[in-house]
């Protein structure tokens, strides 16, 4: 079931009826949309000797891209998503059995051409962004919000999309982007940036953390 979710005043613009958003980006043929997760720190005043770790879904062998690290997304569907950010909404969930609860930053667009297995070629853009999810907070006695531990956070898996997760650390992503070995194996730079796009992502929530203290 789907749970309400706010957007940063500043992202508005992609809260309007999908079919607007596809009728001025006719150059596309299809759109992806993705949803980086940051863990918190249980006690806050840790944060210092906790650094922040990303939430990465490994794929299944059987798909596409096998054993290839990424955060949750997938494909905007028009005839279910009423807007973009719905569409992030519903890939989180089905990816990680999360449901996000704010949506803070954009992170990147990534374009690409995709040959189908028809033949036919397709032009993909795709919109990632930083979100919250509900199942990381938690209420104490006095109605205040509490970080939830990370091991405590109830990933889900999709079994026939991905079969490993891990939350993990900024280094280890750019030792794997940066050599190609490492703890990660990321996806082609066929299908957009995505690796430098998970470090963009740490940036990105770094200059959140650092304007909210």
């Amino acid at each position: 079931m789907a749970l309400p979710y706010t957007i940063a005043p500043h992202l508005k613009y992609f809260n309007i009826p999908i079919a607007d958003f596809i009728a001025t980006r006719r150059e596309f043929d299809a759109f992806g949309v993705g949803g980086f997760i940051f863990s918190r720190a249980a006690d806050p005043t840790s944060d210092a000797g906790c650094p922040p770790r990303i939430l990465l879904l490994q794929r299944a062998l059987t798909d596409s891209m096998p054993g290839c690290w990424e955060g949750p997304g997938g494909a905007a569907e028009p005839e279910e998503d009423q807007t973009l950010l719905d569409g992030v909404v519903r890939e989180v969930t089905e990816e990680s059995g999360l449901h996000v609860s704010r949506i803070l930053e954009l992170v990147a667009v990534d374009v690409w051409d995709h040959t189908r297995r028809n033949g036919d070629k397709i032009r993909i853009a795709k919109y990632s962004f930083i979100v919250e999810v509900h199942e990381a907070t938690a209420v104490r006695s006095d109605g205040s919000p509490q970080p939830v531990a990370r091991d405590d956070i109830p990933v889900q898996l999709e079994a026939t999309e991905h079969q490993a997760f891990d939350w993990a650390l900024e280094e280890d992503v750019r030792h794997s982007q940066q050599t190609g070995q490492g703890k990660y194996q990321l996806p082609l730079p066929s299908i957009g940036r995505q690796g430098a796009n998970i470090l963009r992502a740490f940036e990105l929530f770094r200059e959140q953390q650092h304007q909210a203290s």
